[in-house]
């Protein structure tokens, strides 16, 4: 694990599972601001369920790479605040990452990034809060590192953290993929981790709460009201309703079973 040269664009980007409906994420935007009038500040996702690490995790390591070098992560999906777990900060391949330790940046890192257990006392504003360090540590700390301040001065390097596998598929000796749905997203697409490249060539059949799908190219395939399944814009499978809300329509949600069949077998 080497140091690396990490130059600020001055975009800071923020995944959190607060919701809109709370000032949370507005006060954690001020806190950014009144340090550092000329970030730009993007709001990746707030809609992570509350505590949903597994799904968290999964926004970032899909979206982080989008954006470009000298970008700042913050991730705020943080079950455990107040608590003595650590505040990471990551460098990999120009951006930063700053997240609780507790997996939810793992599977965005490789054996490449340099962690650190970011300097919560450093950063923390007067009177912080022991349940609101997004606004109280996360804000200060992006300003400070999406405005300069090298990473190496806000916390010290360490060589473990909390680890996190996001859901694995595993492949019978028929060839069966036996996985399960990660998370309903807005429009009640059920999204699994299972990549195209494990499906190869031939026709498959999804199974899921009982009901079987094909999986095909695109919606247009199925009549209005008819369930498939297709690869999703993550390049992943996910179980879909034409028109319609597949999660709704099957009562189906995180942890529901999927099973993807080569179509040739009974």
């Amino acid at each position: 694990m080497t140091d690396s040269v990490f130059k600020p664009s001055g975009v800071v980007t923020l995944l959190t599972d607060f919701g809109l409906s709370d000032p949370y994420v507005g006060v954690m935007k001020g806190v950014m601001l009144s340090l550092a009038p000329k970030l730009e500040l993007i709001d990746l996702t707030h809609g992570v369920p509350a505590q949903a690490v597994a799904v968290g995790a999964w926004h970032l390591s899909q979206s982080w790479s989008r954006f470009p070098k000298g970008t700042v992560h913050v991730v705020v999906v943080d079950p455990g605040v107040g608590s003595d777990r650590r505040i990471l900060l990551a460098e990999r391949d120009g951006h930063i990452f700053l997240g609780p330790d507790n997996g939810v940046l793992d599977p965005s890192l490789d054996g490449d990034a340099v962690v650190r257990s970011l300097d919560i006392e450093r950063f923390a504003l007067p009177g912080a809060s022991r349940t609101f360090h997004g606004r109280d540590v996360f804000s200060p700390a992006a300003a400070a590192l999406a405005s300069g301040m090298a990473p190496s001065e806000a916390g010290e390097l360490i060589s473990s953290w909390e680890r996190f596998s996001l859901p694995e598929a595993e492949v019978d000796e028929a060839g069966v993929i036996h996985t399960e749905a990660l998370y309903a997203d807005s429009f009640g697409n059920l999204i699994t981790t299972v990549e195209a490249a494990l499906l190869g060539e031939g026709e498959w059949t999804v199974e899921l709460c009982g009901e079987s799908m094909p999986l095909v190219g695109t919606y247009a395939e199925v009549e209005i009201g008819a369930l498939l399944a297709l690869v999703g814009s993550s390049g992943t499978v996910e179980v879909s309703q034409r028109d319609g809300d597949a999660a709704a329509s099957l009562g189906a949600g995180a942890g529901a079973s999927v099973v993807i069949r080569p179509s040739a077998s009974d």
